[in-house]
């Protein structure tokens, strides 16, 4: 049977981990949005797609990261014409003719003149738009849905080779068209999903060293003061508690997925780590006060430093990701302390 005690060490490692990937997730968060970098990553892909076309992805493609385009005053204008800078109408690419769709239009809150903020097109939205700007209209304007196949000769290759396959294996057949058209920008937002996630981890690890060493996070200082002081320990495995019930009643002011995002949050999450006394921040440690805390000798300096870079990589995962496990220890500490002996 495991030890109990190994087991709330476990538990107060995880709660810390925990407490200190809120403040790297809200930093996280907070950057993305002052950098716009989702909207930025969806129109750098979807231009690709539309103005460069799909085609020979590597391994290591990401998409090149710029200005995502400004929202004219002109949005929601009729398919293939656009507005340009002096009010006139005029042929735009593919791309340009779907920015400025009605259907995509109607996505995007951002004021007029401001680069689109907007980060998430539904692929059903996408279809429909990509569909309506490709179809001919006749004399009246009314949709000739039997000469899509037309249409598609006037595009670039290899989008052109791309969408043609598309229409071919749709037998001509428009809904089917749109429906592949839909799986297709699935696919291509599957790759740029996890180019981004692996973006995001990079960016994560490294806000996680910064708060490692900021707040002096050791993991292996943590870990071992967790294990022979049972007063701290204790302390912190009742914090971890009112934090799960408090999940749980909904009254929990922190959302997991999104972490600290507020001065007052950092303030608060800080201050409740800080009054377990565990031996993280930058203070001096008893007896007698002298040496910093994790730099008492030189075994203490290493482990001090081997504990940060492990501290980063566990911030690095998350708080939605700590806070699933810390759940988890739990039932398994419950069912451990219920368990009959033998």
């Amino acid at each position: 049977m495991f030890d109990s005690a190994l087991i709330d060490v476990v538990i107060g490692l995880i709660f810390v981990f925990f407490v200190f990937s809120l403040l790297v997730s809200g930093m996280n968060e907070l950057a993305r949005k002052l950098l716009n970098t989702r909207a930025k990553g969806l129109w750098a892909s979807i231009r690709r797609m539309l103005d460069e076309g799909e085609y020979d992805y590597r391994t290591d493609w990401s998409p090149v990261i710029g200005n995502s385009p400004p929202r004219l005053s002109g949005t929601g204008i009729a398919p293939h014409d656009t507005q340009s800078a002096d009010g006139s109408v005029a042929c735009a690419s593919l791309f340009d003719q779907f920015f400025n769709h009605p259907l995509i239009s109607r996505l995007d809150e951002t004021p007029t003149g401001k680069n689109s903020r907007l980060s998430h097109i539904p692929p059903t939205e996408f279809a429909r738009a990509i569909v309506d700007v490709l179809t001919p209209r006749d004399a009246q304007g009314r949709p000739d849905w039997d000469n899509i196949g037309d249409e598609l000769q006037k595009l670039p290759a290899p989008l052109r080779s791309q969408l043609e396959i598309l229409w071919a294996e749709a037998d001509r057949n428009v809904e089917k068209f749109r429906m592949a058209v839909e799986t297709w920008f699935d696919s291509s937002m599957e790759r740029v999903s996890n180019w981004y996630k692996k973006r995001t981890r990079y960016a994560m690890l490294g806000y996680g060293l910064l708060v490692a060493i900021v707040f002096n996070v050791s993991a292996v200082i943590v870990t071992v003061d967790l294990y022979e002081n049972e007063v701290v320990r204790d302390t912190v495995i009742g914090l971890a508690e009112q934090r799960i019930a408090l999940a749980e009643s909904g009254d929990d002011p922190v959302d997991p997925a999104t972490g600290c995002t507020t001065r007052e949050c950092f303030r608060d999450e800080v201050q409740a780590i800080a009054d377990t006394n565990l031996p993280v921040f930058w203070r001096r440690c008893p007896p007698g006060g002298d040496p910093l805390c994790g730099f008492e000798n030189g075994g203490r300096i290493a482990a001090t430093i081997v504990g940060w870079l492990v501290t980063a990589a566990a911030l690095s995962m998350g708080a939605a990701f700590w806070f699933a496990l810390l759940k988890r220890a739990f039932q398994v500490r419950s069912k451990v302390t219920t368990a009959p002996s033998t």
